[in-house]
């Protein structure tokens, strides 16, 4: 098992003896292991007893726990726990607002195991009249339960890539020609069903081979003799595999990839459905059309978007030059400044830059003033190494409730550059936000507005703006806004991306990185940048090390 795996079994388990009340001291020592255990850099199931060990907080009965979890995926303490656990009670532990122990007051009090009947007991006043569960919180937790349930069968971008793949190998034992299509084609960070099209010269008897995908369940009521329906084994997500000829094979792709709009745009069942074409180019060649790369055929804005900058490049990756929104050991990374670094120099990048919490995020090792300047003094040592390569001094400053960011002016003028980002508070109205964010984006020393509305994907939406003033206030400041990579978040919103092309706003794709692995997650901000239209001119991190560097300093 990863990481992150061994680190989750761990906080259920932790969260299972909150819920049931065993001994308070043992769940915290367990609690403290995890996060020791989370932070650790290395492959944590690679590690001996005595290397566990040495990991704060893990003891030997932690290091029991740990080994087997590693091996099994669970361990017997886990395993005896959620047998005595209604199912529905790890459900209800997912929701945003409520703890083990108010979990627990809800199971004891309401006899309530079930999301549906948490929710009526919202609606009807029950859960009001528990002690310690005021309207804020019963608000609070009706909305998380609405969120949870109106997203349950969707995935994440990088998820669904995963299942995705995984289908598709198996599919590809069985057919000549496999293509996954639908929303995950069209790079949406969000997706309501995976969809492939598969290439066969026996369209009727098709759809039995899939008979012996391992994981495949078919819904018989829903699939129709070209088409099968189901889903994959443990995923609520609905799947369609397509049969097509192979005469019908580009048609039938491009109608399952294009959102109705785009292909309403094009005429598409009016002039090629079902005919022969030899690429998709065909369908737009043929009514001087320009080509439309595939994210970016959703019916909105994309042939407006051509006519101002069809001449000019969408990002890649290979466009990007560096990264500016990491974190390390500073504060809540898991790997060093020098190890995230190396790492950028290894993937090809020219410069990093590390933007670790501020000290109002205590609860993420914020750094304190003395830790800033620790910070850059092994950041200097670090730069004499190098000749083709630079580490950038940033922060990821909090923006507080009445918008100033948290450390004073003398301190925010020793970062080479600034991300201003909000982290608490987020249940914020439109009315709070905005003047906010206005004001840390009209702050001096900001360069980058982090992650603008703070939203989770599937697990929280972000906070109102009126995001053309934001885009202005940006543009009129010499701000530039993030793209967060991490596919968590991939805020700012791709739809917002066409309006900031226009107004010459630079994007920055930050990865928001935590980890080596995290850096990773630029992938994901250049396909769903791509979507929206980003250009390479106006990717912040697609600039040269001297031209950022100018960036930051010409205000």
């Amino acid at each position: 098992m990863d990481n992150d795996q061994i680190v989750d079994a761990l906080e259920l388990l932790v969260k299972l003896w909150d819920l049931h009340g065993v001994n308070e001291f043992k769940s915290k020592n367990l609690a403290f292991a995890a996060r020791g255990l989370d932070k650790f850099p290395g492959l944590i199931s690679s590690l001996s007893e005595e290397q566990l060990l040495g990991i704060p907080g893990v003891g030997k009965v932690v290091v029991k726990i740990v080994q087997d979890v590693a091996a099994t995926g669970s361990c017997p303490d886990l395993d005896q726990i959620i047998e005595q656990t209604p199912a529905g009670l790890l459900t209800l532990l997912k929701i945003k607002g409520l703890g083990p122990k108010k979990v627990r007051t809800i199971w004891q009090e309401l006899q309530i195991t079930e999301i549906d009947d948490l929710l009526a007991a919202c609606e009807d006043g029950r859960l009001a009249n528990l002690k310690g569960f005021g309207g804020a919180v019963v608000e609070s937790v009706t909305l998380n339960i609405r969120f949870i349930k109106s997203n349950s069968s969707k995935l994440r971008i990088n998820k669904a890539q995963d299942l995705a793949d995984e289908i598709a190998q198996a599919l590809t034992g069985l057919f000549s020609h496999v293509s996954i299509a639908g929303e995950l084609r069209r790079h949406c960070e969000v997706i309501n069903s995976l969809v492939f099209l598969v290439e066969t010269n026996d369209l009727f008897g098709a759809s039995g081979l899939l008979q012996s995908v391992e994981g495949l369940e078919e819904d018989m009521k829903e699939s129709s003799p070209f088409t099968w329906r189901g889903f994959a084994k443990d995923h609520l997500i609905p799947i369609e595999i397509h049969f097509a000829s192979a005469s019908e094979f580009v048609s039938k792709l491009y109608a399952l990839s294009a959102a109705p709009d785009h292909l309403a745009q094009v005429q598409f069942y009016e002039r090629f459905d079902g005919k022969e074409l030899k690429g998709e180019f065909e369908i737009y060649t043929a009514q001087q059309l320009p080509y439309i790369v595939p994210e970016m055929r959703e019916g909105l804005q994309e042939f407006d978007w051509y006519a101002k900058h069809g001449d000019k490049a969408l990002i890649q990756y290979a466009d990007l030059q560096g990264c500016l929104h990491n974190h390390s050991t500073y504060s809540d990374g898991k790997n060093t400044l020098s190890e995230m670094a190396e790492a950028c120099r290894t993937l090809g990048l020219r410069y990093f830059g590390i933007a670790d919490h501020s000290k109002y995020a205590a609860y993420a090792g914020g750094l304190k003033e003395e830790d800033v300047i620790r910070q850059h003094e092994e950041i200097d040592r670090l730069n004499t190494q190098w000749t083709d390569f630079q580490i950038l001094k940033g922060i990821e400053a909090d923006i507080l409730p009445d918008g100033n960011l948290d450390y004073d002016a003398s301190m925010l003028a020793s970062f080479d550059y600034v991300v201003a980002s909000v982290h608490a508070g987020l249940t914020m109205d439109l009315e709070k936000a905005m003047p906010r964010v206005l004001k840390a984006i009209e702050n001096p020393y900001t360069s980058i507005l982090g992650h603008p509305t703070g939203r989770l994907l599937l697990a929280r939406p972000g906070f109102s703006l009126q995001m053309s003033k934001i885009l202005d206030a940006c543009k009129a400041n010499g701000v530039s806004i993030e793209l967060n990579a991490s596919p968590y978040r991939l805020d700012l919103d791709w739809r917002y991306i066409y309006e900031a092309m226009d107004k010459g706003l630079f994007v920055s794709i930050n990865p928001d990185a935590h980890s080596i692995a995290g850096l990773q997650d630029m992938e994901w901000g250049v396909k769903v940048g791509r979507k929206g239209g980003l250009l390479k001119e106006l990717t912040l991190n697609a600039l040269s090390l001297a031209d950022i560097k100018y960036f930051f300093t010409k205000n």
